[in-house]
């Protein structure tokens, strides 16, 4: 037998194929079901096969389309005939609509590759006069009970799915091909493409046959692996290796397993979110970009397929060094997941805000040779992401509006820090699962703007004593951006400065009260009186104040709810030491915090430029 590819337009599955192996034809056993496939109702099989490759065929003008792949077909040479294990419901659908085709746009003006090349056991009359010869009967009856009027004999399940797909089929092609059929023959014939799994001849069809996989809609990843699947034993057999038949087809089934052993770690929901893998991205799609990241996306849906299939085509990459390629990304990704100091470090660089990607990431760690290297760079990226001074560790001057995506960063790092060998501690891995995917925010811990105080009814003294402390202390030197708000502003600080105990605010005082301290107490914009929080959490603590917001953060890590530890510590003040207790939040409080923040970035600044030991 002649050597064979392992891709092929759909006319050279019938033609070139089939000349390659020395076999007349396709067939199908008797143990096989019969053509089950339903159409006619807009849902069927076939009428999701017709609208695929309707919709390829408009898409064919568009010049990242590259051909449109339909699913493996699994067959076993059988004296003259290929035998067909899987693929028997497609390769029939296929034959069914090259025959009405050919019947519409007349025989004479398209070639007829199909005819007598698929043969059923159990049905082949029929095929071979209602498909391959008198179709235009088929097609001419009104109705299945017509059909059947005079030919009893066909009355039965398998014959009318048949009847009812050429029916399907050609309403279709009327309908949405009338004057394009030649185009469309053209289409089908040389850019539709089915990849072919030929087993050894000795193997046991009902066994294999039983065991094969049906009905799954090929995506970029599945195209790989059948790639991969059944180019590695053949790139093999061709070397100086010539492995047997067997041989091959056990190293076939190791394969898959190994490609399924890492497909459902790609798949584990922490994995993903820890190397923040996309929702659309499924299986193993992110990791193989990961190995070869230099391809061009287009919008064909098969981009690596197509990739691999040119280059293995041009000789400049074996099947089996694309396979190590996936694997060995798979491990090393892996060892550096489950160490917990490079995990952590890492994670920290992918979760941060304005961080790089994880491509750049990875090229930069797999040109690493040690543990040590990769500490280096993985320390390096994290003190280039927060607000300090490269040199003495000082943090810079930030405030909430101008650095938002630094404040974030640090806060982030704060957290993570806690699980980092830092002060005699030990690494433990974080759960960025914890952090992926969900909207943050940087929560304001006193209150500073109009819509923190629409449900603030009554100030009480505790309120008013931490609200002076951040006002200034003389009326002339309050001041506002919108001048024509001066007014109201200046009245609401006169009330609260003579406030006796507590104190009621009308509805007009409270946007007045949110633009006094906005723009007055400038305390309330740095660093010391922010908190990160999950954007539904944060939104859940607008309109309270610091005891309000304390009682619902509690509330909301009893029903699970991630809060950042750091943040948790603020709010319990178990990171500060002053005297206003658990139920406000001072401007002592606001200096306190950016204190602790100071002192816990001298040891983590510290941690970050030690080399790390060998």
């Amino acid at each position: 037998m002649a050597k064979t590819d392992t891709i092929y337009p759909l006319k050279a599955v019938f033609s070139e194929f089939l000349l390659a192996t020395e076999c007349d034809n396709f067939l199908i056993p008797t143990y096989q079901r019969g053509y089950k496939w339903s159409s006619g109702d807009g849902k069927g099989q076939v009428d999701r096969l017709l609208k695929d490759l309707f919709d390829a065929f408009q898409q064919q003008g568009n010049a990242s389309r590259r051909g449109y792949y339909l699913q493996f077909i699994t067959l076993k040479e059988n004296a003259n005939s290929l035998e067909v294990i899987d693929g028997q419901q497609r390769l029939t659908t296929i034959t069914i609509l090259f025959s009405v085709l050919g019947h519409l746009a007349g025989k004479d003006r398209l070639a007829d590759f199909v005819s007598g090349k698929l043969i059923y056991e159990a049905r082949s009359n029929f095929i071979r006069t209602f498909i391959y010869e008198q179709i235009d009967e088929l097609l001419a009856s009104a109705s299945w009970d017509e059909f059947i009027y005079d030919r009893e004999e066909y009355n039965n399940q398998d014959i009318y799915f048949i009847y009812r797909a050429a029916q399907t089929i050609a309403a279709f092609l009327l309908k949405n091909l009338s004057s394009r059929l030649e185009h469309f023959y053209q289409f089908l014939s040389d850019d539709v493409f089915l990849i072919i799994n030929l087993l050894d001849a000795g193997l046991n069809s009902e066994k294999i046959f039983v065991n094969v996989n049906k009905g799954v809609k090929l995506n970029d990843e599945d195209l790989v692996k059948g790639f991969l699947i059944t180019k590695i034993p053949a790139d093999m057999r061709d070397t100086r290796y010539r492995i047997t038949d067997i041989e091959m087809n056990e190293i076939r089934a190791n394969l898959g397993r190994q490609w399924d052993e890492i497909a459902n770690w790609c798949s584990r929901q922490q994995v993903k979110d820890f190397f923040k893998v996309s929702s659309e991205e499924k299986g193993l799609e992110w990791l193989i970009r990961m190995a070869y990241p230099d391809f061009k996306q287009d919008e064909s849906g098969s981009a690596l397929f197509n990739y691999f299939d040119e280059q293995h085509r041009a000789g400049q990459l074996q099947a089996i060094e694309v396979f190590h390629k996936i694997r060995q990304t798979k491990l090393l990704l892996n060892d550096w997941f489950c160490a917990p100091e490079i995990s952590n470090l890492l994670g920290y660089a992918l979760h941060a805000k304005g961080g790089r990607d994880l491509i750049a990431i990875f090229k930069d760690l797999q040109a690493q040779s040690t543990k040590v290297g990769i500490l280096s760079v993985l320390k390096d990226l994290a003190l280039r992401l927060i607000p300090v001074n490269l040199i003495d560790g000082k943090l810079l001057e930030v405030n909430y509006e101008d650095h938002w995506n630094s404040i974030y960063n640090l806060f982030l790092l704060l957290d993570i820090a806690k699980f980092l060998p830092i002060n005699g501690r030990k690494s433990d891995p974080y759960n960025f699962s914890n952090i992926a995917g969900k909207g943050w925010s940087l929560e304001h811990i006193f209150p500073q703007n109009a819509n923190d105080f629409k449900k603030v009814s009554l100030l009480e003294a505790d309120d008013l004593e931490v609200i002076r402390e951040l006002l200034p202390s003389k009326l002339d030197e309050v001041s506002v951006d919108d001048d024509a708000n001066l007014r109201a502003a200046k009245q609401v600080y006169i009330r609260i400065m003579k406030a006796q105990g507590s104190l009621k605010l009308r509805d007009e005082d409270k946007p007045a009260l949110g633009l006094l301290l906005n723009d007055n107490a400038k305390e309330l914009h740095t660093i010391g009186n922010l908190a990160l929080l999950q954007q539904n959490i944060n939104s859940s603590l607008s309109n309270h104040f610091f005891e309000g917001k304390r009682t619902i953060l509690v509330n909301k890590i009893s029903q699970g709810h991630f809060v950042p530890f750091h943040t948790y510590d603020v709010f319990s003040k178990l990171v500060i030491s002053g005297s206003t207790g658990l139920h406000t939040w001072s401007a002592n409080d606001i200096q306190a915090h950016e204190g602790y923040i100071k002192h816990q970035l001298v040891s983590v600044f510290t941690y970050l430029k030690t080399q790390p030991i060998k």
